[in-house]
């Protein structure tokens, strides 16, 4: 994110602490329906900015956030987001890119944790065992898996926030379960050695991904 958006952002959170409780979360469940639209973030930002000014505005002069929205808040914001351009499909690649690299640099950490972890119970972090990771093809789609399910599964509940919360978490809950699954299979089926490695490497590679991260993510805005 970018100087710009921060300042956008730092400027609704700003305005939605003076909007009542209730406003809040008429706000909250329209922030997160424009989370999902394929704009940029300084354009989420900016819609962002300007409905909370809206709802702010009509408290001030007594009125709901219903009354100054309407009943409809998804046909108030698809007809607001209507005059803003979507990404392109070279910035749609470069956010999935991004995405891509944020979540497997976390699972980076939390696997070279969990050997070095566990290479440490035996007192040796040299150990050929515990510290060191036997990279299968299986493994690695299994990371692959679960790296684009973290994305794929934080666009399902963007894309309609409207929806009872219980149906959005069974559908969470039921795709998290999918990919656990076919993860795992993936794993224990391809068991073909690529390369084998020690954990601590996964520290510097996590690294270089989350400065990857970092750099497309002020460049998407």
């Amino acid at each position: 994110m970018n100087k710009r958006t921060k300042i956008l952002r730092n400027e609704s959170e700003q305005m939605a602490e003076k909007i009542s409780k209730d406003g809040r979360q008429v706000l909250e469940d329209m922030v997160l329906y424009i989370r999902g639209v394929d704009i940029s973030a300084y354009d989420q930002e900016r819609v962002r900015r300007d409905i909370t000014q809206m709802i702010l505005d009509g408290e001030q002069r007594g009125e709901s956030a219903s009354s100054v929205i309407g009943e409809d808040y998804h046909a108030f914001c698809d007809n607001v987001l209507e005059e803003i351009p979507r990404l392109t499909a070279g910035q749609k690649v470069m956010l999935c890119i991004r995405d891509a690299c944020g979540a497997v640099s976390v699972l980076a950490l939390l696997y070279g944790g969990l050997y070095l972890a566990l290479a440490a119970g035996y007192g040796d972090l040299n150990a050929a065992g515990p510290a060191y990771i036997e990279v299968t093809l299986g493994k690695l789609l299994q990371f692959v898996i679960i790296a684009a399910a973290a994305t794929w599964i934080a666009r399902i509940y963007y894309r309609d926030p409207y929806k009872s919360r219980y149906k959005e978490y069974a559908r969470i809950i039921v795709s998290v379960g999918i990919v656990i699954l076919l993860s795992q299979c993936a794993a224990t089926a391809l068991k073909q050695t690529l390369f084998i490695m020690h954990a601590v490497f996964l520290v510097p590679i996590a690294i270089i991904l989350l400065i990857i991260y970092k750099l497309l993510d002020v460049r998407a805005g």
